[in-house]
């Protein structure tokens, strides 16, 4: 529609059979797009035209005309907000992933450092501790295993015994306690203390016998 005016002399044509064939089915599709058009054209039809009321049919398409920019200009203000709100969403929810993420690796590579430093086997004065190992796979073995028996003789031997080996065999009772202790390799301080530290030292699996290897270092 380009005017008010020319839409109203349209209007009275079309109720007056004085447009073309062409023209009418013009009007009429337009009309099917604009529900004002085609209700005015639908009462007009059953009432006839007055002069009253071609006056408030042509207020009427005056402000339709004039609404349309604006609510064409409301519709499209109110998708750019909504776009830009979406936009901020989805920067703010990429920027707690990310800080997240960074969280995350921080933590990892302080949980590795601390493993290294209590990986550390050497004791005050930088010398290794002693082992103890089994020399049979079918001899006896510590009730709390080896890594607690070695942590037990490391706390308990004497500082002053000769670097070297010592390899005792023994039989364990009921109870678990090492007894009839024998010497197979070793010198006398060395095998001396090794019969220290497995008659005080913790129990032992129940097995016919047992067979281990001091080293002192």
């Amino acid at each position: 529609m380009t005017s008010n005016s020319t839409n109203i002399i349209r209007i009275q044509q079309y109720l007056k059979g004085q447009l073309s064939p062409e023209e009418m089915n013009k009007l009429e599709r337009e009309a099917l797009d604009d529900p004002f058009l085609n209700d005015a054209l639908e009462g007009y039809t059953q009432k006839g035209l007055n002069p009253h009321q071609l006056t408030l049919l042509q207020q009427r398409l005056q402000d339709r005309i004039t609404e349309q920019p604006q609510e064409r200009n409301r519709m499209l203000f109110t998708s750019q907000r909504l776009g830009i709100a979406t936009a901020a969403c989805l920067l703010f929810i990429l920027a707690c992933v990310l800080l997240w993420m960074v969280n995350n690796m921080n933590q990892a590579n302080n949980g590795t450092k601390e493993v290294t430093v209590e990986l550390n086997t050497e004791g005050a004065s930088g010398s290794k501790l002693p082992i103890a190992k089994q020399v049979a796979g079918s001899s006896a073995s510590p009730a709390g295993g080896w890594d607690r028996f070695n942590n037990y003789i490391a706390k308990n031997v004497k500082a002053s015994i000769e670097r070297g080996e010592a390899i005792v065999r023994f039989e364990v009772d009921e109870e678990g306690r090492p007894f009839s202790i024998q010497a197979i390799k070793g010198n006398e301080a060395q095998i001396d203390e090794a019969k220290r530290l497995l008659e005080a030292g913790p129990r032992w699996q129940r097995s016919k016998f047992g067979e281990v290897a001091f080293v002192f270092d």
